[in-house]
């Protein structure tokens, strides 16, 4: 009677663990760099950045530092526990409270909506697209009043994103993928110097 229930105890947990290690995996990969390129025109006035993700712990732990003219401005960060914002122009920090999930939109159809949208073609899947040599799966989300977004996505990592709106256009793709990267421990921590906001 013990050996049953120590064995079922050990079958227990091990299955907790098991069940626990798929609630927390964003990504299919460990880890990666990816560098992207995001283009706003809005009117005549048309903007480009750069941003570089980093993630780590299948994308529990992640970060996204954005650049303009080459100069780093602003990273926002998640340690796992909670998401930070940087001002690295006036060194600060903002706590924002408990993470969820990184900081990066998961590639899933179920974060996109419900059934219901699906069903009614507000959401809806469109052929394969290849972004930085990766074939992504695609999904568009049309909200019916001039706001089209259509996201394409690589092992549930999104690679591109071009939002329309009446006004604004948005696109960011990725221009370079490193799996599996060895990425810097110090990219979801807070600098030291910077003062808590």
């Amino acid at each position: 009677m013990k050996t049953k229930l120590l064995l079922l105890s050990i079958i227990f947990v091990f299955a907790a663990g098991v069940i626990t290690q798929a609630q927390i995996k964003k990504y299919d990969i460990k880890s990666g760099i990816i560098t992207f390129q995001t283009d706003m025109k809005m009117g005549s006035m048309q903007l480009t950045t750069k941003s570089i993700v980093y993630f780590d712990d299948y994308g529990m732990k992640e970060c996204k530092e954005t650049y303009t003219n080459d100069k780093l401005r602003t990273s926002v960060f998640s340690d796992g526990k909670n998401l930070y914002l940087l001002n690295h122009t006036q060194k600060t920090v903002t706590n924002q409270g408990p993470a969820y999930r990184g900081t990066e939109v998961r590639m899933e159809k179920t974060e996109f909506g419900s059934q219901k949208d699906w069903d009614a073609g507000s959401i809806k899947e469109a052929p394969a697209m290849t972004v930085a040599g990766k074939t992504c799966e695609v999904i568009v989300t049309d909200d019916g009043k001039g706001s089209v977004a259509t996201y394409g996505g690589w092992d549930r990592i999104l690679l591109y994103l071009d939002v329309q709106t009446q006004s604004v256009r948005s696109t960011q793709h990725a221009m370079k993928v490193e799996e599996n990267a060895k990425v810097p421990p110090e990219k979801f921590t807070v600098p030291a110097g910077y003062k808590v906001q």
